[in-house]
């Protein structure tokens, strides 16, 4: 007895070269695209960019560390004079030890390309002309030519000067 085999019509065929192509071409994209985005969505906090830490960091001073409870951007001058007179920590400011960060107070009505920085005047904040205090800057000194430093500026304000805080990362 002979069996006869049922005819196969175009629509009931088997995988062909072309859907295998296609197959291993959406797997490779996948795999690709795993491979190269979720290393840099699990990073730790201390692996991130300069400008990001910059960026975070003059947010936190001008907005909790330093400013008036209720109003964001005034600085309390009992807590800024505080911080600038204390060694500047980087585990403080909640950045990791492998960068270097500075935070400048400058005096924002300045007209000059470098604003002039604000001193501690006893117990106030003032320009540093005749003041006896110290320069309101903290860390240590920026690197001279160097382009990996990344700055962020935020604009606040103190009882009698308008200022910029400055913080520079590198």
């Amino acid at each position: 007895m002979s069996e006869q085999r049922p005819h196969v019509t175009d629509c009931e065929r088997g995988q062909t070269l072309p859907d295998f192509a296609v197959g291993i071409a959406v797997f490779l994209l996948a795999t690709t695209f795993v491979v190269v985005f979720v290393p840099q969505l699990i990073l730790p906090f201390e692996d991130q960019e300069r400008p990001a830490v910059a960026e975070r960091t003059a947010s936190d001073l001008s907005k909790d560390l330093l400013a008036e409870q209720d109003t964001p951007s005034m600085l309390n001058e009992n807590r800024t004079l505080a911080f600038f007179e204390e060694e500047l920590e980087t585990e403080r400011l909640g950045v990791g030890s492998t960068y270097a960060v500075n935070v400048t107070l400058r005096n924002a009505s300045s007209n000059a390309p470098w604003s002039a920085v604000l001193c501690d005047d006893g117990d106030s904040i003032d320009d540093c002309d005749g003041a006896t205090g110290s320069a309101l800057a903290a860390g240590p000194s920026v690197p001279e030519g160097d382009r990996s430093v990344s700055t962020a500026r935020v604009g606040v304000f103190t009882d009698g000067t308008d200022a910029v805080l400055e913080v520079r990362v590198w």
